[in-house]
């Protein structure tokens, strides 16, 4: 039988909700390798964080370097300049003024220099504020000093004030150095502008000594102050001077003018100042002190170059350090999770190429191997789910076992679906041919019955004969129900159209309490093909009408036509139905299902679902005030013009329901209706009209649609030739039950409408029969007159 459509393979790439997307295995794998990442990161921008702090702390000492440096040589350009005035005031005139000019030209520079040296150091370092500004106060009174120093010695005091507001300035510096190495080659620098200072100071000192040819009162004490600071900062110097300013102090502060000034300066200091001492010539030693001096300014000038240069190498390598390490730390965590993110991908693609093969196979692979089994078809050994996986299982880690298993999995399903599927077709061809079997057991037994009811002329054995006519019909019905769950046909067909009447009335014959069943329907006519399955669906309906409801109410047929077809409803007055009960069998009348243990509970309604499926039909349940209402939509196509029927008397489609008993007594009266509204001398095809025939009509179950709809048949045919016994009875005739062709309608009835006077005796006969009958069974039986044998 046909199995469901294979449902398509949906691909998921995110899953429906948040909490589904944390579960996920790319997130699982991505989660640590974040963490990790971010803490990398984190440690990264730390240490670039430090290198970048280096690296401005570099540029910091820079700027501290370069300030240093500008103070050292305006604190040189000061003594210069201070040593021209005094010269300059000592000779007297004008003659040296223009040495004078050249040098406080060159000393306005150094002071630009310094001021902006200056302005980058308070930035750099804020602490440096009060030591620059008490420098920036002396530099202010620069203008005033000169001044006074051109015109007598009142303005040397403004000189050394300044310088020593520099010296001060040169002595801060390094403390506001971070690196040693730096913050020592600063304060190298300062111990040699200081000793160039003192130095200056007692040039100045004891050319005026020599000069004169005395020492005045305290100058002796001044000299020895000058040489104790001067040595205390060249002790300072050689302390603190790496290797490679050591050496520059022995290579350059070294030399015959070096030597004399200090043999002429320790000469006055040895002997206090003795008259042997003081006639020094003022001019050899202001020489010899000034290339002293000088010998100093270069040292200061190379130490301060290699500050600035040490400086800004280390500014330029702090700098590439923290480019380096950040970058090294962004170029690791991007690999991290460049590689994380790669890795994590493969794994889910892998992943969610083993979720599609399984979706493939579950839903496309074995609904496709369990069709092509039943259809008899070989499946392929290797399906698809099997090739998607192929280059999985080639792998080496847990994936590709999975892969593996998966695999094996697959093949045992496809296995056991194949086996299953054989052993499901073989249940169903079992199924098919019992119901076959079953079915052509109940028509063999139809005919029996035949027999013997047309053997038989006892009423109450009739009657008990059609009951079990009637019975066998509903088993019919059961064992063509097993047929059509099985897939096969039922073997309802009829050549030619029925009215719909006619095909509820013959629904209605075939259920146990059909005397329930009230039938409205309009005006329309079945096509053939379709009747026998409209007939046993509506059959199947009006069965659990009457089944679920109280047995003394009735159940209503109905219909409207529709633009697009016919509306057929089968009302009852049970309890209803709960809402999901009735969910669940809308969705299985509107999907018919292959034939399983759960078609026991409910096989009408999945013959209903397959019925309706062959014809277009639709049929579902509905809740209505009391009881429940299925509706049967039929299609235009499964209708035709009634014209097309061949109609029979009015009176034969009179009444809404069958009769309510189930045969004719022997003898009643001929007339048009019944009453129930059907013909009650209506001949049925194969028993002629006639005592023995009237007698004999079976209910609507057998005299409609038995064993197919092909034995209902016009009423208004003309009766056949009867044959009768002995006795005078009509006789029946073997195979009077089974489906005859339909009379050609076309064939002009009878020129001449005689008795026969056969059959007014049999006629006669049976109503005799009938009388007698009903005084045996009435209350009061009375004697009956004329009754006949």
């Amino acid at each position: 039988m046909p199995l469901p459509h294979p449902t398509r393979v949906r691909r998921h790439h995110r899953s429906a909700d948040r909490a589904g997307q944390l579960r996920s295995v790319r997130v699982q794998l991505l989660a640590p390798i974040l963490v990790a990442t971010a803490g990398l990161v984190v440690l990264g921008a730390a240490q670039a964080g430090a290198a970048l702090d280096a690296s401005a702390d570099a540029d910091r000492a820079r700027v501290l370097a370069g300030t240093a440096t500008a103070t050292v040589r305006l604190v040189h350009e000061l003594e210069r300049e201070l040593g021209e005035t005094a010269a300059l005031r000592q000779r007297g005139g004008n003659a040296g003024r223009p040495l004078v000019d050249a040098q406080r030209l060159r000393v306005d520079a150094a002071v630009d220099r310094y001021r902006s040296a200056g302005g980058d150091a308070r930035r750099a370092a804020p602490d440096l504020a009060r030591v620059l500004d008490d420098a920036n106060g002396h530099l202010d009174q620069l203008a005033p000093a000169r001044a006074l120093a051109v015109t007598g010695e009142r303005g040397d005091p403004a000189y050394g004030s300044l310088v020593e507001s520099l010296l001060a300035v040169a002595d801060a510096l390094p403390s506001q150095l971070r690196d040693a190495g730096l913050a020592n080659e600063a304060r190298e620098v300062a111990a040699v502008a200081a000793q160039e200072h003192l130095s200056a100071l007692e040039r100045d000192l004891l050319r005026a000594v020599f000069v004169r040819g005395a020492l005045e009162r305290g100058e002796l004490a001044r000299l020895g102050r000058l040489r104790g600071a001067r040595e205390q900062r060249q002790a300072e110097f050689l302390r603190i001077a790496s290797g490679a300013a050591n050496d520059a102090w022995y290579r350059v502060v070294d030399g015959t003018d070096v030597t004399a000034a200090r043999r002429m300066r320790d000469a006055v200091l040895d002997t206090d100042g003795g008259p042997e001492s003081l006639r020094t010539d003022g001019d050899a030693w202001y020489v010899a002190q000034s290339g002293t001096i000088r010998r100093y300014n270069l040292l200061g000038r190379e130490l301060s170059d290699d500050l600035d240069r040490d400086a800004a190498e280390l500014a330029g390598s702090a700098r590439l350090r923290a480019l380096a390490t950040a970058g090294a730390t962004s170029a690791v965590a991007l690999g991290s999770l460049v590689t994380a993110v790669l890795l994590a991908v493969r794994t889910s693609r892998r992943l969610r190429r083993l979720r599609v093969a399984a979706l493939t196979m579950a839903n496309r692979e074995l609904p496709e191997r369990i069709t092509a089994i039943a259809s008899g078809e070989g499946g392929p050994v290797e399906g698809p789910a099997t090739r998607m996986t192929d280059g999985i299982r080639r792998g080496q880690d847990e994936v590709a076992q999975v892969a593996e298993a998966f695999d094996t999995v697959n093949r045992a399903a496809l296995r056991l679906a194949g086996q299953q599927a054989e052993l499901r077709l073989d249940v169903t061809r079992m199924a098919e041919a019992l119901a076959r079997r079953i079915r052509t057991l109940i028509t063999r037994q139809l005919r029996l019955l035949d027999d013997f009811e047309r053997e038989e002329t006892d009423p109450d054995a009739l009657a008990r004969l059609f009951a079990l006519d009637h019975l066998a019909a509903r088993l019919r019905r059961n064992g063509e129900n097993l047929l059509v769950l099985a897939g096969g046909e039922p073997g309802r067909g009829h050549e030619g159209a029925l009215l719909l009447d006619d095909v509820a009335r013959a629904a209605a014959s075939e259920i146990e309490d059909y005397p329930r069943v009230e039938i409205d329907v309009p005006a329309a006519a079945v096509h053939g093909a379709a009747a026998g399955n409209l007939v046993h669906l509506l059959a199947e309906l009006l069965e659990n009408a009457t089944v679920y409801s109280p047995p003394d109410s009735r159940v209503l047929v109905d219909g409207r036509r529709t633009v697009d077809g016919l509306v057929l409803r089968v009302h009852d007055q049970g309890i209803g139905i709960s809402d999901n009960r009735l969910a669940e069998i809308n969705q299985r009348l509107a999907a018919p299902a292959m034939l399983s243990s759960a078609a026991a509970g409910s096989m009408g309604l999945h013959v209903v679902a397959h019925l309706a499926a062959r014809h277009g039909i639709r049929v579902q349940l509905h809740h209505a005030g009391s009881g429940t209402v299925a509706q049967v939509e039929v299609p235009e196509s499964a209708l035709t013009r009634v014209e097309s029927v061949t109609r029979r008397p009015v009176a034969d489609r009179r009444s809404p329901h069958p009769p309510a008993a189930p045969w004719f007594k022997p003898g009643a009266a001929p007339g048009p209706a019944g009453p129930h509204g059907l013909l009650t001398a209506a001949p049925v095809a194969g028993r002629p009209p006639g005592a023995r025939g009237v007698a004999a009509v079976r209910p609507p179950g057998n005299a409609l649609l038995a064993p197919s709809v092909a034995r209902i048949r016009p009423t208004s045919a003309p009766p056949a030739p009867v044959s009768t016994t002995g006795a005078g009875l009509p006789r029946r005739t073997r195979g009077g039950h089974l489906p005859a062709p339909l009379p050609d309608t076309t064939t002009p009835p009878p020129a001449a409408d005689l008795l026969d006077p056969e059959v007014v005796r049999a006629r006669l006969s049976a109503l005799a029969e009938g009388v007698a009958s009903a005084t045996r069974r009435a209350p009061n039986p009375t004697t009956p007159t004329g009754r006949t044998s």
